[in-house]
């Protein structure tokens, strides 16, 4: 069983840091926020059997003080000294592994709702860095070969005539080894999600006006595939390696892949 649990820092340019320091609201940022500050949180995730008794793998308490103790200090070195984002990483895990008493499977910084790296123990030389982006597109989903009720009937208002649109939010996840300066750059992944996805669909019908889609119903599971086969190419060639791709068509509903 895997255990989850979200450690939120605020890190200032000018302000140290004073592991001491009473935490009157964690569950925003510790420590405090004293001007201009960057809030950022570490996800660390646990293997582990939950306790017969207590239902506990670990108290999330005691993660909570692990992870402070021995991340916040680097990460806020690496705040103060900024280059790539994932250097920190390692050092981190490492110092994570030894001090929690349950296997360390993987740590994720979380810079912004928009852009995360993540670290797998299980690959310790290597990052994920995960963007997110969106566009806006209409489409309607049918099946030529069925008849209008049971168009109606699998796919409801979805196969309104007309077509409706959507604003689709879209998170692309790449691999690549930790160094300085980092193999593939932030503005290098955005310029490449853009040229080949975003500027394709953005504001486009897809079943018309995207191949991909003239002969397959464009449903979030396929978008997210034909996102992930028209980015796998071009990431390569920045020396990255494509993770996943992950298409939101509304809040509740999104497809990843490959799974």
């Amino acid at each position: 069983m895997l255990l989850c649990r979200t450690v939120r820092f605020a890190l200032s340019p000018t302000q140290a840091v004073e592991l001491g320091s009473f935490k009157n609201n964690a569950y925003a940022a510790w420590p405090s926020a004293q001007g201009w500050h960057a809030h950022i949180s570490l996800d660390v995730t646990l293997a582990g059997e939950p306790d017969a008794r207590t239902g506990y793998i670990i108290s999330i308490s005691e993660i909570d003080e692990v992870t402070r103790r021995e991340a916040l200090p680097l990460l806020d070195e690496a705040f103060r000294a900024g280059g790539a984002q994932a250097l920190c990483l390692k050092p981190i895990a490492t110092r994570l592994a030894r001090a929690l008493p349950f296997p360390l499977q993987s740590i994720t910084l979380m810079q912004s709702e928009f852009l995360s790296f993540s670290h797998e123990v299980s690959m310790p030389n290597h990052a994920t860095m995960t963007q997110s982006f969106e566009f806006a597109a209409s489409h309607r989903l049918h099946c030529d070969d069925l008849d209008a009720a049971t168009n109606l009937k699998i796919f409801g208002k979805c196969n309104n005539a007309a077509g409706h649109g959507h604003n689709y939010r879209v998170e692309v996840s790449v691999r690549t080894l930790i160094q300085d300066p980092p193999k593939v750059r932030l503005d290098q992944l955005e310029h490449v999600v853009r040229q080949h996805v975003i500027d394709k669909l953005d504001h486009k019908h897809l079943n018309s006006d995207v191949a991909a889609f003239q002969k397959n119903n464009p449903s979030v599971e396929l978008i997210a595939r034909v996102c992930h086969d028209w980015l796998v190419q071009p990431i390569k060639d920045l020396g990255g390696d494509l993770v996943r791709v992950r298409v939101w068509e509304t809040e509740k509903t999104s497809a990843i892949y490959p799974s």
